[in-house]
């Protein structure tokens, strides 16, 4: 199916960010300011078209490129997340910054992408991070390589999968080991929660008819 993608603004933003925020940000969400001490950092939100639609919104059956990181010393070891990372010295803007880093972890080629555009950016208190997404068509859909030093594995998942009404309430380690409560979608052994759930909920809303068109 030859479909093209673009957003409309405005993004639903953290309305729809909300409805996948862990249980101790949702009260300040809204009204959250990152300090200025924050790092930059940006991921790409790889969709690959759908080769047959399951009916509905044919959208929703474009896939979503999500990698399982290494364990390593740091608060997102082991996650599930976005290919993507901080922004470098030389990356001249953070579009680029997502574009470098997916081609570092999974082999994705800029030049085979079509860029979309941004997403609402996400801000990560336990690394000090704003994450800013961009989205993406890769229609060229080739090989995946992952850097085995940063990545363990990768899934490419159906965008209907992120419906926030079938998220489930799990409990997670926090930093400094205490608990929290988060909504998380479970999917052939991947658990997706957190800011990357937060980024997946507005890219559902929007490819579902919120602020995003295919034609």
């Amino acid at each position: 199916m030859n479909m093209c993608l673009e957003f409309n603004a405005p993004l639903p933003g953290r309305e729809a960010q909300l409805e996948m925020a862990p249980a101790y940000r949702a009260a300040t969400l809204m009204r959250e300011v990152p300090p200025e001490t924050a790092k930059e950092s940006a991921v790409l939100v790889s969709l690959s078209p759908a080769k047959a639609a399951n009916g509905g919104n044919p959208l929703l059956d474009w896939r979503v490129l999500l990698i399982h990181r290494n364990e390593y010393p740091g608060v997102h070891s082991g996650q599930i997340s976005l290919p993507g990372g901080g922004r470098e010295e030389g990356d001249n803007g953070l579009w680029e910054t997502a574009c470098r880093e997916a081609f570092e972890e999974v082999g994705i080629e800029a030049r085979g992408l079509e860029k979309v555009g941004p997403l609402t950016s996400v801000y990560v208190p336990p690394s000090n991070y704003v994450i800013h997404p961009f989205v993406a068509i890769n229609r060229a859909c080739g090989e995946i390589r992952i850097d085995p030093r940063e990545v363990n594995g990768f899934k490419q998942i159906p965008v209907r999968v992120f419906n926030p009404a079938e998220s489930v309430l799990l409990e997670f380690e926090h930093t400094g080991g205490d608990s929290r409560t988060a909504p998380a979608w479970r999917y052939e052994g991947y658990t997706i929660w957190g800011a990357t759930a937060m980024i997946l909920s507005e890219l559902y809303h929007v490819l579902n008819g919120g602020n995003g068109s295919g034609g």
